[in-house]
């Protein structure tokens, strides 16, 4: 968690969803704070869309940020996105879903909320 599943019409080259997964890691963990350990990035290639969407990203995220800061996510993440993928911003749709931290595991342990991963001890442990 965060889970960003990338769903595309077309199949994103290997290098190309290499520098996309660090993008993605780099914008959320610059914005949120949240550990790189907690990102990851999926891909489901050949999607139906329509005409106007050549991508589509649902951004899984911890619930407990502010609405500024989720717009800031969005937007800041859309920016770089299209800017790597050379692509116009009306291709691309980005959603974020909340979901609750408790609702969450990494490695058998239940994610803390935003802002108190400096508190949780599992991943204190975890990062040393």
């Amino acid at each position: 968690m965060p889970l960003y599943t990338v769903s595309t019409k077309t199949p994103i080259p290997a290098p190309v969803k290499q520098q996309l997964a660090k993008l993605i890691m780099d914008v959320h963990c610059g914005i949120t704070g949240a550990p790189e350990t907690f990102v990851n990035v999926v891909y489901s290639e050949g999607v139906p869309m329509s005409d106007d969407m050549a991508y589509h990203i649902l951004a899984t995220v911890r619930k407990g940020r502010t609405k500024d800061m989720n717009n800031e996510l969005k937007n800041e993440m859309c920016r770089q996105i299209v800017k790597l993928l050379n692509t116009s911003p009306q291709l691309l749709k980005l959603s974020i879903y909340e979901m609750p931290a408790a609702w969450v595991m990494e490695g058998g342990n239940i994610l803390p909320e935003p802002g108190e991963e400096d508190q949780c001890e599992w991943l204190q442990n975890a990062q040393h």
